[in-house]
């Protein structure tokens, strides 16, 4: 599998990640992924950004945060149990 094909693989997925920004881990949804980076909706993260970046996320509805690979500590994810079984 390729390296592009194996950062794509989770796009659609519900995951669990934890970023070094943060000091929590939090769940939501992988919705696009590229080369260095991924795209994550998660309630709660938006939550957190707005408590932390004050009004300049009032005008923002369901942002989707972009992170690059390289602030992922680590992911939670599930697959099917064929799937994992096969892996």
């Amino acid at each position: 599998m390729s390296v592009s094909s194996e950062k794509t693989k989770f796009v659609g997925k519900s995951v669990i990640v934890k970023l070094t920004l943060f000091s929590r881990a939090f769940s939501g949804t992988i919705t696009g992924a590229d080369e260095t980076g991924f795209c994550f909706l998660s309630e709660t993260m938006t939550s957190a950004l707005r408590e932390v970046t004050g009004t300049a996320m009032v005008g923002m509805d369901a942002p989707h945060v972009y992170f690059p690979f390289s602030m992922l500590e680590w992911m939670v994810f599930s697959e099917a149990k064929a799937a994992a079984a096969h892996a």
